[in-house]
């Protein structure tokens, strides 16, 4: 069958609906490009990710949570939540969350980025941690159902210092005593409480006496003044190359070290007792009491001749240490006759946590053929 046979059939078997054929008229360039621009902004509108900031508080007589939410065009929002029912702080913070979403669905946001202080929440969202209190997996529920409201969610963690707004709000909402917080007061520095009085001249924070050896340092640093004798100069304008002035205090570079802070003869003696044998002290030998001190960041040039003299004086070392005296004869290797005979083991951790809390390991090795087992351990246990 042709063509035009094909088409009358067509037309009879169509002849009994009510249909009218109209011809295709031209789009006008005007409503084109007014499509072209409407479709342009609702993409964009779309694509827009929003931050949101939260933290809960709660003590004994209120608790409240603090909501901040941000786009990439800066638009802030901000919530100061209060709370008329007696909650836990983790519950506070799930509380300052949901809130936050239901602003983040309220502004039409998409997609969410929450960012949080709280280890737990985030650890429980991101499957890192359990919820085993039924309060928590209620909430972590009620969390799930906003959060599957989104087109696209991420959770962080976060410190407190980067949370610090969303975390001023929520102590105001848990500290106010009534509906309107009244009593800020708000006044403005034209200058730092601690400028200089122009035409005062500077001085040192401590007297000479007390500075002991960092006295010609600080001066040459600070006032540009050497001593007197040309070898005495010569020797101070040398070492000041290791040295920094930090606020008026005196610091040691180091190369693989951060700056450490330079302490008076006077102040010596104290700082060595407080490492060697103080609240967490465990009576460390010369060398290793040496170390600890610049590990905590001090530091003076007599350091290792002063940790010697310490411990030789010190009563319950010279009682109590024991003496290590090495072995006369030949230390001996380790030999396994066959594979799998004899294996090391060892404990190793603790690592980043994983998916099931686990973050230490134990491994195991054959001495033979160096064969290697390890398995994930959530805690150590004997």
């Amino acid at each position: 069958m042709d063509i035009a046979g094909r088409m009358v059939q067509w037309a009879i078997k169509l002849s009994e609906f009510d249909l009218k054929y109209e011809t295709w008229t031209a789009i006008k360039a005007q409503c084109l490009t007014d499509f072209v621009e409407e479709y342009a902004g609702d993409q964009e509108e779309a694509s827009t990710t929003w931050e949101l900031y939260v933290d809960g508080s709660s003590n004994k007589i209120r608790s409240g949570a603090g909501v901040k939410l941000v786009n990439q065009e800066e638009t802030q929002v901000e919530v100061s939540l209060k709370f008329e029912f007696p909650t836990s702080n983790n519950q506070a913070e799930y509380e300052a969350l949901i809130a936050g979403l239901k602003l983040a669905e309220e502004v039409g946001a998409t997609k969410v980025v929450v960012f949080s202080d709280s280890q737990m929440v985030t650890s429980q969202i991101n499957g890192e941690y359990q919820a085993k209190d039924p309060n928590m997996k209620r909430c972590l529920d009620k969390t799930f159902e906003y959060l599957r409201r989104f087109a696209e969610t991420e959770d962080k963690h976060i410190t407190r210092d980067l949370n610090s707004r969303a975390d001023a709000l929520s102590k105001l909402a848990s500290t106010k005593p009534g509906e309107n917080n009244r009593s800020l007061i708000q006044e403005t520095l034209q200058e730092p409480s601690i400028a200089k009085i122009e035409g005062r001249q500077d001085v040192l924070e401590v007297s000479r006496l007390d500075l002991g050896w960092m006295n010609p340092l600080i001066e040459y640093l600070k006032f540009d003044i050497l001593p007197e004798e040309e070898k005495e100069a010569k020797k101070i304008r040398r070492e000041a190359q290791n040295y920094t002035l930090v606020k008026n205090i005196l610091y040691k570079r180091g190369i693989s070290t951060p700056l450490l802070k330079c302490i008076p003869t006077l102040r010596t003696t104290k700082f060595l007792e407080e490492v060697h044998n103080g609240i967490c002290g465990n009576h460390l030998g010369a060398r290793s009491l040496a170390r600890k001190v610049t590990r905590v960041g001090f530091y003076w040039p007599t350091l290792q001749k002063d940790a010697n003299e310490f411990v030789k004086k010190c009563q319950p070392c010279q009682m109590h240490a024991n003496f290590h005296v090495a072995p006369p004869e030949e230390l001996i290797s380790i030999t396994s006759p066959w594979s799998f005979a004899k294996w090391g083991l060892d404990l190793l951790g603790s690592f980043s946590q994983a998916h099931g809390q686990v973050k230490y390991l134990i491994v195991g090795v054959d001495y033979f053929t160096k064969w290697i087992e390890a398995e994930p351990l959530a805690t150590i246990i004997a």
